[in-house]
């Protein structure tokens, strides 16, 4: 081969390398979704909490762990109770911290929620939310992680 040939090849080559090794910027949306999904977290027990005067908190024992590489200081999960006849008797949004949980580790931690109490037959889910807006992504507390806010 010749030598302009054989440089010619070589930019090309060097070229295609090069676009397609800078693919399109992860947005810090995109970025924070994808960090939310490394983690898996579960309910593990459950139980209502009354104060002095009576009010309930109800305190789910989480079992969490993070798949990824990359820390998160605060996870948010949509915890949902249905009752006995499946009706939906809370939807809320709760801020797990996770300060100190380090990638590839797992751990159990508590949320709670004050003013709700279980009934007997009550099933609990959490569950990382999929396919928020950008707009909703940018509201948790966990899009500073991605942002150095």
């Amino acid at each position: 081969m010749r030598r302009p040939a054989l440089i010619s090849l070589l930019i090309a080559l060097i070229a295609t390398v090069s676009l397609t090794a800078c693919g399109p910027d992860e947005t810090p949306e995109q970025r924070l979704e994808r960090l939310r999904y490394n983690h898996e977290i579960y309910p593990v027990g459950t139980t209502t909490l009354h104060d002095e005067e009576g009010n309930p908190t109800l305190l789910v024992d989480l079992s969490v762990a993070n798949q990824g590489t990359e820390p998160l200081t605060n996870l948010t999960v949509l915890v949902r109770v249905k009752g006995g006849l499946g009706n939906e008797r809370l939807s809320q949004r709760v801020t797990v911290p996770l300060d100190d949980l380090r990638p590839g580790i797992g751990r159990q931690q508590d949320v709670r929620i004050k003013g709700f109490a279980l009934e007997e037959d009550d099933e609990i889910t959490v569950e990382i939310e999929p396919n928020l807006t950008p707009e909703d992504l940018r509201t948790l507390p966990e899009f500073a992680d991605v942002t150095g806010g």
